[in-house]
């Protein structure tokens, strides 16, 4: 495992953590709740609200091999071999195309999909 510390889009809580993330635009070293299309950059592993410097951070798993919550939308949860992007809020499913070199699912449990980001 593999993990930075980075700025955290508002509104991502605790309860976000095991989450996938992908690059925020809208500042530097910022990491958002991966959605509906987005390339995952990693796995939200820590939220920490600094309050008084008015920033929130966490610390992210860029090279993990973990479980990250699926999409319920039937057509688009992924199997086992397929590459996974986001979803929105966090969740995944399956890419278009596959490509090993990003990340794949390697097992199925339950509402989650254990993926290898490589």
């Amino acid at each position: 495992v593999s993990s930075l510390t980075f700025n955290l889009a508002t509104g991502i809580v605790a309860a976000d953590i095991g989450k996938a993330v992908s690059v925020d635009a809208t500042g530097p070293n910022k990491v958002k709740l991966a959605a509906d299309g987005d390339i995952i950059v990693g796995r939200l592993a820590s939220v920490e609200s600094r309050s008084v410097e008015g920033t929130l951070i966490g610390a992210v798993e860029l090279q993990f091999a973990n479980v990250l919550p699926m999409t319920a939308t039937v057509g688009d949860r992924p199997a086992v071999g397929d590459t996974v992007i986001g979803s929105g809020a966090g969740l995944v499913k399956k890419a278009a195309a596959n490509n090993a070199r990003q990340n794949f699912v390697a097992e199925i449990i339950g509402t989650d999909a254990v993926v290898v980001q490589i």
